[in-house]
């Protein structure tokens, strides 16, 4: 992985540069309560400045009391002041780590994180009309997007539209109308799925169908389309966009996947049998589908790997490859040092033949 110096050229721009992963220590500076199950985290960077662009993700490390627990958001700030950085994060009554951050994680704490990931963001798409439509917490790169475009009083025609199942659900409602107000290319919407008695609501109402898109984006046809949200829900929002005549090719969901790369390690490989390729690893040999990422066929054989975010992005699964080939497609999990080291992701590897491996030292 190569260090990218970032230019400072206007947006949009032909070619943007990658931001090269690093390890960052963050500390909690305030909390907001954003709706009854909602919380927006603001931390300062205590190590060097971190750049990211609106829409990537940061990979936390939690210190739970059960053990650290490594989980992926996306930064919900601008990015464009590398000294802070915000994640809003929603929790249910029965969530995990969510659940641990609402309830324990106070101002003053520090983590341990690593990003930033991922190409999920509107500089990477540049010089077309935008419609960034978000549902629940998956509005949180959509508000990123947006700020990083009001803070640069950039005059993009951006159509924004969020959906959420109660009027008590819907986030960020005083900065949008704020933004809305002093940016005359941004279109608002919300819709409300669900609007419970006693609420009182008069725009849209129900899930997002084709009179909806019809009445808010009539060109959405000429849009870059961002959307995040529950599975569901992006792809009913596909299904009606493209029944409106979007074209799919310009519809992005937040995906952190890179092509593909082959790593190898100096030492013979052990020959592979049939349609299993041989895994050495825990003082133990075991053959494995060459299909299946290393992390689910090790599971398969009683040999557990602790993952994270199961997308090559937090390093949670990181194994040092002592023997043979593996084809790895990780996104900032590894440093280049790591890499060279050679040390790989069991969350995005599959062999390439019988490999050795051990657990990182």
């Amino acid at each position: 992985m190569s260090a990218f110096e970032i230019d400072v050229q206007p947006f949009p721009k032909a070619a943007v540069p990658v931001l090269p992963s690093a390890f960052v220590s963050l500390r909690l500076v305030q909390r907001v309560q954003e709706t009854e199950d909602t919380v927006s985290f603001f931390f300062d960077v205590l190590s060097q400045p971190i750049r990211h662009y609106p829409g990537q993700a940061l990979a936390l490390n939690l210190p739970m009391a059960s053990g650290v627990a490594t989980r992926t958001f996306t930064i919900c700030s601008n990015g464009l002041d590398g000294r802070q950085v915000v994640f809003t994060v929603k929790a249910g009554p029965t969530a995990y780590a969510t659940r641990w951050m609402h309830d324990h994680l106070n101002v003053g704490d520090e983590l341990d994180a690593r990003g930033p990931f991922g190409q999920f963001s509107l500089v990477t798409h540049p010089g077309t009309p935008l419609l960034l439509i978000g549902g629940g917490s998956g509005f949180t790169p959509m508000m990123s997007m947006l700020r990083w475009l009001y803070e640069r009083r950039e005059t993009s025609d951006v159509v924004v539209v969020q959906s959420a199942r109660r009027v008590c659900d819907l986030l960020f409602r005083s900065e949008l109308a704020t933004i809305s107000a002093e940016m005359p290319s941004l279109q608002l919407y919300e819709v409300v799925s669900d609007p419970q008695a006693g609420e009182a609501w008069a725009g849209y109402r129900g899930f997002v169908d084709r009179a909806m898109i019809r009445a808010m984006v009539p060109d959405v046809r000429h849009r870059s389309v961002f959307c995040c949200g529950p599975g569901g829900f992006m792809e009913h929002v596909s299904r009606v966009l493209r029944a409106e005549g979007m074209d799919p090719a310009r519809f992005y969901t937040e995906s952190f996947g890179t092509a593909p790369v082959v790593t190898e390690a100096e030492g013979e490989s052990v020959k592979a049998e049939g349609d299993r390729i041989a895994v050495s690893f825990r003082g133990r040999t075991v053959d494995v589908d060459p299909n299946q990422r290393l992390n689910v066929s090790l599971a398969g054989q009683g040999l557990r790997v602790p993952t994270g975010c199961g997308a090559g992005q937090c390093g949670t699964c990181r194994l040092k490859l002592t023997v043979g080939r593996v084809e790895m497609a990780h996104n900032g999990g590894l440093s280049a040092f790591e890499e060279a080291q050679g040390y790989i992701l069991a969350c995005c590897s599959t062999p390439k033949g019988a490999i050795a491996l051990e657990d990182p030292a």
